[in-house]
């Protein structure tokens, strides 16, 4: 004999849900992988950690992202890089520092002394130039979030922190100073005179105590906050170059997207970058004081012109040698 059974609808419900099937959004979240290199507690991290907070919330859970921070997912920004355009990653979050391998152009943004101030540098990020540059960056296999209207501009000036005072560049003839992997920084202040070397953030504090390194270049503010300042005790403020941050996703996880994600992390991308400038702000008067105070870190401000002297020297060099191609530092400072 043969039995069938009758379930009301609501006691399907409970069957359902008993066997986890569609019990709502969150069960077909996607989750994403972002990371980044500096600590949770960086303008940086609070901003990505803002960012996947905000994305979780407009989509209702159908996005998660996870934030790996302090260089979990690569410890140097290029090995970061690959992983986007592989796919093993689907995040990440850093300046434009690092793309001149893929674009010989974006070594201007991080060769020392080419932007007369920061309201140069944003009529930059908003020109055609830098747009066509960031679309040959594109064809790599990434997709850049807020185009046209990049504003996660770091706050801190970027200078030179070292154990012993730099007042002039003779002074860094022969002087050990760390550098991140990127060329135009570490050939323009090779020129300098300093005797570089490359070393990822994550160690940076290691090859000062031990001596490998006398300094580098960076913010004051982020230096203090991974302790560098302990064992630095000078910061010459140059006005180096400026930075902008930009969230970056992977082309692979960008066409699995409906075009309303796609929106939803466009919007909260130009969202968190309102906060990320918060958060720049603050971490640069708190921490930038907390290195004086706390490190007894002094801060030099030398004269402009004999480093601009040099750099006038150093762009030469940079369009004789093909490190820059040729009239681009002149189209970039033409900007008004």
């Amino acid at each position: 004999m043969r039995t069938f059974l009758a379930i009301t609808g609501a006691a399907l419900l409970t069957v359902v849900s008993t066997l986890g099937l569609a019990t709502g959004p969150s069960e077909a979240a996607m989750k994403l992988k972002a990371g980044h290199i500096l600590p949770p507690t960086s303008d940086q991290g609070q901003a990505i950690e803002y960012f996947a907070k905000r994305v979780k919330e407009k989509t209702n859970g159908e996005i998660e992202i996870q934030v790996f921070h302090a260089g979990e997912l690569g410890k140097s920004i290029p090995s970061q890089l690959e992983n986007l355009v592989s796919g093993a990653q689907d995040l990440f979050i850093d300046t434009f520092d690092y793309f001149k391998a893929w674009d010989p152009r974006f070594g201007v943004v991080n060769t020392p002394f080419v932007f007369r101030d920061r309201d140069h540098f944003k009529k930059f990020l908003a020109s055609d130039l830098f747009n066509d540059m960031v679309g040959s960056l594109e064809k790599r296999g990434v997709v850049f979030l807020g185009k046209r209207n990049y504003h996660w501009l770091r706050a801190g000036e970027r200078g030179l922190i070292t154990k012993t005072p730099i007042m002039k560049p003779e002074d860094l003839k022969g002087y050990k100073l760390r550098m991140f992997q990127a060329e135009a920084p570490i050939k323009a202040w090779a020129a300098f005179g300093a005797n570089i070397q490359v070393i990822p953030w994550p160690d940076v504090y290691t090859a000062l105590a031990t001596g490998t390194v006398d300094g580098l270049t960076g913010v004051l503010s982020t230096s203090y906050l991974v302790k560098h300042t302990e064992v630095a005790h000078y910061f010459t403020s140059v006005a180096e170059y400026y930075q902008i941050v930009a969230p970056i996703v992977s082309k692979r996880t960008w066409d699995k997207l409906t075009p309303e994600q796609r929106k939803i992390l466009e919007e909260t991308a130009t969202e968190a970058g309102a906060k990320y400038l918060e958060f720049s702000a603050a971490e640069t008067a708190t921490y930038d004081r907390k290195a004086q105070n706390d490190h007894g870190v002094t801060i030099i401000i030398p004269p402009a012109q004999p480093w601009l002297d040099v750099a006038k020297t150093v762009f030469a060099k940079f369009e004789a040698e093909n490190i820059l191609p040729k009239g681009l530092i002149a189209q970039v400072q033409a900007i008004k």
